[in-house]
């Protein structure tokens, strides 16, 4: 122990340590820590190494701590007894200074008594009630109870007792207390995990996770052998070994064996078909990559997307490169067997690929799979939407340049947010400008521009640069309002979450009601552009896809309804009755197609069904009296039983009510299926085949 210093020296925190934080197995008050803590905060610079030692034996009275529970030993402990109340006189001092007494006992025991006052004061304050329980219970004081708020029940309760005995009467024994909130919630089980005790780190499971976190987050393999990652790991806990970049790749191919094997179980057990959706992608360094991605619903009627392969495409990127490279990955993933449908855009390239797949997978499938190419919707819509961006220049560059300008350097930005025109807007860090060879960015930036169509008109003053008039403000919100129904049909299409083959009906038969109404092609300045886009829409649309037509029939909420209405429409009731005809067909021989493959897997026959009544002819000879004539007639009845024609599912769905439409629901057309499956099996297993994707997916550079 150290040798004591003077009352004007100042302790040092090494001191401090074994007398004012005992080791735990000491004997003492959390609340009287906090408020010796809280003295010894206020007087520390002013006690002594004898008065310190004093300080831990008030903390614990049986003595500081020695041996092997803390620092100071037997001699310390002397010390501190006799410094006891001196020291209590001392910490409940003057806060100016610090009063030695005399030797004088008679003296020294007046003020002990009233330090001993000020204690008891001290440690009789109430505390805050932290409790839950005092949600439910009164303290009654004087009475030293406390009622429950419900049941008016008394129970006994005064400061410093807990409080455990109100919490069993709140569980079980109050009859009075409501049914809501749940008891059971009022009072939850700690998890003693949740404060890190007993927690035992697994090296293998954080080597795992540091796996899937550097998969994930795109990050090079060479970073793991970073110094001060290797320091951070440390740091959490020392048997954190980091390994090198050879073996973090070797497992994240772990990784991703592991991953696909998942895949493919789910697929081989899905018991639907798969389709896909696929494009080319073109690095920066000129290289062709084609990404094949797969969709099914499986039999809880959720949609799944997974991106099966992203591989490179020989050199050069035709037919048979592409053809050659789609089927590496359906033999890779075992799916050759289960692939319906795959959609691509319009190259020439695709369509002569997806003709030679036909020949390998689709010849069994109706009509020999004519139509299971899908032409991606979005990426007609923008060729449709493309032919006319000509036309429209006019009222789109003069916006176009003005953002520009805007944008052209930090000042101009800035002198732009200061306009009195923005002082009800957010300062911009920039306006959106448009690719002029993309047509939705065209249209965002028309939509932007006109919500700061007089911050904009300002600036142009202000620059002394050539502005808008408010002709040209119209007609820049007429080619907006124009554009934005095929954003909107495009957003519908580009949608993943969910099935859009049922939805191609409604957003392209909208697109082509919008192209003939006469509000547009009566417009001066439109009636051009939509006279072009139709003539384009025309050549993709005029014969739509059997599988998008049949798959719109599946929508409970439309079903023929929306078809007749669609081609009467367009032409004519007569020619109309004939195109519903066609879907018709279509639909019942996908219908018979699919109920041929569920009695082949179930490999059940219909043909020879038994008797109502047990029994045969054979056994008449052995029957007597009454049993013998109720046999005869069984079978004469069956014999006899007139031939009726069984309703199939599709005469049932079509006939059957349509759904209502409601415009604030959002209609989930799985979810309606899972619920009808047992009353339509066939059509249900049909539905989850059908309802693929419009458009095609890849993945962003």
């Amino acid at each position: 122990m150290s040798s004591p210093r003077t009352p004007l020296s100042r302790p040092r925190c090494a001191d401090l340590g074994g007398h004012l934080f005992p080791h735990p197995c000491g004997h003492f008050g959390p609340l009287l820590l906090v408020h010796l803590w809280a003295l010894f905060c206020f007087y520390g610079g002013a006690l002594n190494l004898q008065e310190r030692v004093g300080l831990g034996l008030l903390v614990n009275p049986q003595g500081v701590h020695g041996g092997e529970c803390g620092r100071g030993g037997d001699g310390a402990r002397g010390v501190a007894q006799s410094h006891l109340e001196h020291l209590k006189l001392l910490i409940l001092g003057s806060n100016t200074s610090i009063v030695r007494m005399s030797n004088s006992q008679t003296a020294e025991q007046s003020q002990f008594r009233e330090g001993a006052d000020e204690v008891t004061q001290l440690t009789n304050r109430r505390s805050k009630k932290r409790s839950r329980v005092w949600d439910f219970f009164k303290e009654l004081p004087d009475e030293g109870k406390a009622i429950c708020v419900y049941c008016q029940t008394k129970l006994s309760y005064h400061q410093g007792i807990g409080v455990s005995h109100f919490k069993c009467h709140i569980l079980s024994g109050c009859q009075e207390f409501p049914q809501d909130p749940d008891r059971n919630e009022i009072f939850p089980v700690r998890d003693p995990a949740a404060d890190g005790r007993g927690f035992v780190v697994d090296p293998a499971v954080t080597r795992d996770f540091m796996n899937k976190f550097w998969i994930s987050a795109n990050i090079a393999f060479r970073k793991i052998e970073n110094s001060f990652f290797k320091k951070m790991m440390k740091s959490a806990h020392p048997s954190l070994n980091v390994h090198g970049r050879k073996i973090l790749k070797k497992d994240c191919v772990g990784v991703y064996d592991e991953e696909k094997k998942k895949i493919q179980n789910s697929l081989a057990n899905s018991g639907s078909s798969v389709s896909f959706t696929t494009d080319m992608w073109t690095s920066v360094q000129e290289l062709g990559y084609i990404c094949l991605t797969a969709h099914y619903i499986d039999e809880d009627f959720n949609l799944h997307m997974h991106t099966i392969s992203f591989k490179s495409v020989p050199y050069p990127h035709n037919a048979a490169a592409i053809h050659s490279t789609i089927m590496d990955c359906l033999h890779d993933w075992d799916l050759s067997n289960k692939a319906f449908a795959i959609t691509l855009d319009n190259a020439t390239s695709n369509t002569a690929a997806v003709n030679k797949l036909k020949a390998k997978l689709w010849m069994d499938k109706p009509f020999g799979g004519e139509d299971l190419h899908v032409r991606c919707a979005a990426h007609i819509l923008n060729l449709v939407v493309q032919d006319g961006m000509d036309i429209i220049k006019v009222a789109v560059e003069p916006v176009r340049d003005v953002v520009k300008h805007v944008n052209s350097s930090g000042p101009r930005l800035q002198s732009f947010n200061l306009l009195p025109e923005m002082s009800g807007h957010k300062p911009k860090k920039g306006l959106h400008l448009d690719v002029p060879t993309r047509w939705n960015s065209t249209h965002t930036m028309l939509e932007e521009a006109l919500k700061y169509k007089a911050a904009l008109t300002s600036y142009a003053d202000v620059q002394n640069i050539q502005g808008h008039t408010v002709e040209d403000w119209n007609l820049a919100k007429r080619v907006c309002n124009f554009l934005k129904n095929f954003a909107d049909a495009t957003k519908v299409f580009s949608m993943h979450k969910f099935p859009t083959s049922h939805r191609y009906l409604e957003e392209i038969w909208g697109i082509r009601g919008l192209l003939v109404d006469e509000k547009y092609t009566k417009d001066d300045f439109l009636k051009d552009l939509c006279k072009d886009m139709k003539d384009k829409f025309d050549k993709y649309w005029d014969q739509p896809n059997k599988v998008l037509l049949v798959a719109s029939l599946l929508d409970p909420r439309y079903k023929l309804v929306l078809l007749r209405f669609c081609f009467t429409e367009a032409f004519g009731e007569e020619i109309s009755e004939e195109r519903v005809a066609n879907v018709r067909y279509w639909f019942t021989e996908y219908y018979e197609y699919y109920e041929h493959m569920a009695e082949s897997s179930s490999h059940r026959s219909n043909i020879h069904s038994s008797p109502e009544v047990g029994g045969s002819a054979d056994m008449l000879p052995r029957q007597k009296g009454k049993r013998k004539l109720e046999l005869a007639f069984a079978l004469f009845r069956q014999q006899h039983r007139p031939n009726r024609r069984r309703r199939s599912e599709v005469d049932m769905y079509l006939e059957d009510a349509l759904v209502p439409l409601r415009e604030d629901e959002c209609f989930d057309v799985l979810k309606w299926w899972k619920r009808n499956v047992e009353n339509y099996p066939v059509l249900a297993k049909m539905a989850r085949d059908l309802w693929l994707p419009n458009r095609h997916l890849v993945p962003r550079a």
